[in-house]
């Protein structure tokens, strides 16, 4: 019987702290796959759906905002704002986006282009990266 006893052990900080770390990452992949993923590119302009190409197309578009033309491609599966007329031109530097609900915004155009799923009809109030 005191052999027995020495074999079983008693949950340590280390253990207790795995668990944990294999608990997010289960609850974190569940998230991706529910979340689908992206398969579309939806343009607006204040608050109109201006444009929806699917991700998968390589295109440069055009769309007017408020300060002229707004030219966004899609390549590779990504999204980014090529060229813009604005002072600070923030949406160009922000680079692509290639996430579900990934977003650009180009606030003195009133442009959004935003990433989606069709498998998802979610829709998303913060995104952290």
């Amino acid at each position: 019987m005191a052999q027995l006893s020495n074999t079983i052990r008693t949950f340590g900080i280390a253990d207790v702290f795995i668990v944990l770390i294999m608990m997010a990452g289960l609850i974190s992949v569940f998230a991706l796959f529910k979340s689908g993923l992206p398969d579309r590119v939806v343009v607006f302009k204040d608050n109109s759906l201006m444009a929806e190409y699917p991700l998968d197309d390589n295109i440069i578009f055009t769309v007017n905002g408020k300060n002229g033309p707004v030219i966004i491609e899609i390549k590779d599966r990504e999204t980014k704002i090529k060229h813009v007329n604005c002072p600070h031109q923030i949406c160009k530097r922000t680079g692509g986006i290639s996430r579900t609900f990934g977003q650009l915004v180009c606030a003195p155009n009133n442009i959004l282009v935003e990433i989606r799923s069709t498998k998802t009809t979610k829709s998303v109030d913060g995104v952290t990266y």
